[in-house]
């Protein structure tokens, strides 16, 4: 039975015993001052609810004594309010952090991080973690510099077509192959920021980025197994390097003199240098081998192209490279915002719940609550039996009054 059933069985009973009258006379009287408080515990309620569910997905991740939790947690209210995050969302992060396989204490660091990207880019909780885990793992970048990942996307995005969401998100798909095609973070986020197309769909460019310098790395099984069609020189590095020496008129060697990889970045740099003036047919051949059959692909390498030909390539990379503080500025202006003072308030309310209302009070509550229903349930069917005895007992006592 749930508890809307019994509600209706105990007002019947109630109606059947007389005793209801009573009850709807103390309502109208104090239940217009019960309301305001009533509907205050439920909010306070839902905000202990969303926060100790956090907190139980954190415990999940982490293996932390209860006192190492709860001075998480104090440091979580203080930290929310600080940077205009829900407790819950700033728990949510530090989660995706441990999972990630860094300790309680470093995730709620780089959380605080990731905030300030969810914060001045709007992405999400998830996206802001993701990205953000995406470049620290393919370019070996410390927590402690995490920022800096924030500070380029940031300022790129405010320069450059994409926006700094949809450029977290292209970096996420193509930070770990351009990290093994010999590309650095600068690099690839400006190869992203310049050459994504005009539907920004730098998730798709990334894919494009990563896919090409896996061509351009003879990567056949690989590309094979992401349902690519390879090039028929793709089975072997070696390959690829002679049919880009035939097409290129012996000017582009993907290795330099000691034999290594060059760096993606920079092979397709001095591609675009001397593009032009390719034959058409030497253009087409070189263009199957770097980026595939497909019109699309051969579109998006056409724009990563021509972005290297126009500067902007050049220009986006110099903007990542001074991006430094762009990011703790963009948080200084966002905490003047209405969203940023809505966040807060709300940051302010799960810690006052938390603190009139703790998980555990609210689970002896709920506990106590559940045993109510149980014993009201059981009230009811007593109140059936009483309502009959008095039934009976009226009856009785009018015989008498008849005698």
């Amino acid at each position: 039975m749930n508890t809307h059933e019994i509600i209706l069985k105990i007002t019947a009973r109630l109606e059947e015993s007389g005793l209801k009258a009573i009850f709807d006379k103390l309502k109208k009287q104090f239940g217009s001052a019960l309301k305001p408080l009533a509907s205050g515990l439920l909010k306070m309620t839902s905000a202990v609810y969303e926060v100790d569910t956090k907190m139980t997905a954190l415990g999940k991740a982490t293996q932390e004594t209860e006192r190492k939790y709860l001075h998480f947690l104090d440091s979580a209210n203080d930290s929310a309010n600080r940077l205009g995050r829900s407790v819950s969302d700033l728990i949510r992060q530090t989660s995706g952090w441990a999972k990630s396989g860094f300790d309680i204490g470093n995730a709620a660091k780089l959380a605080e991080t990731s905030s300030i990207y969810t914060n001045i880019s709007g992405a999400d909780n998830d996206a802001a973690v993701n990205s953000m885990s995406a470049a620290m793992n393919a370019f070996n970048i410390e927590a402690a510099d995490s920022i800096a990942i924030v500070d380029k996307l940031n300022k790129l995005g405010r320069e450059f077509t994409p926006t700094m969401e949809n450029l977290g998100d292209g970096l996420s798909h193509s930070a770990s192959a351009l990290s093994d095609a010999g590309t650095g973070l600068d690099e690839t986020l400006a190869m992203l920021a310049a050459g994504s197309d005009a539907a920004q769909d730098a998730a798709g460019f990334g894919d494009f980025l990563a896919i090409s310098s896996m061509r351009l790395r003879g990567m056949k099984e690989e590309l094979e197994q992401l349902g690519e069609h390879a090039h028929e020189s793709a089975d072997s590095i070696n390959k690829v390097q002679s049919q880009i020496l035939n097409h290129t008129d012996g000017k582009i060697d993907i290795f330099d003199d000691a034999g290594a990889f060059r760096d993606y970045y920079e092979i397709m740099e001095d591609i675009a240098r001397i593009y032009n003036t390719l034959s058409v047919s030497d253009r087409d051949s070189l263009a199957d081998i770097l980026f595939g059959s497909s019109d699309k692909a051969k579109k998006q390498g056409n724009a990563l192209i021509e972005a290297f030909q126009s500067g902007q390539v050049q220009k986006a990379l110099d903007a990542s490279l001074n991006a430094q503080g762009s990011a703790m500025e963009a948080q200084e202006k966002w905490l003047g915002s209405l969203e940023a003072k809505t966040q807060q308030f709300e940051a302010a309310f799960q810690s006052l719940s938390n603190t009139v209302l703790d998980s555990d009070m609210l689970k002896w509550f709920l506990d106590l609550g559940t045993g109510g229903v149980k014993a009201l349930d059981a009230l009811t069917d007593k109140l059936g039996s009483f309502a009959t005895l008095s039934t009976i007992g009226g009856g009785i006592a009018g015989a008498k009054n008849l005698g």
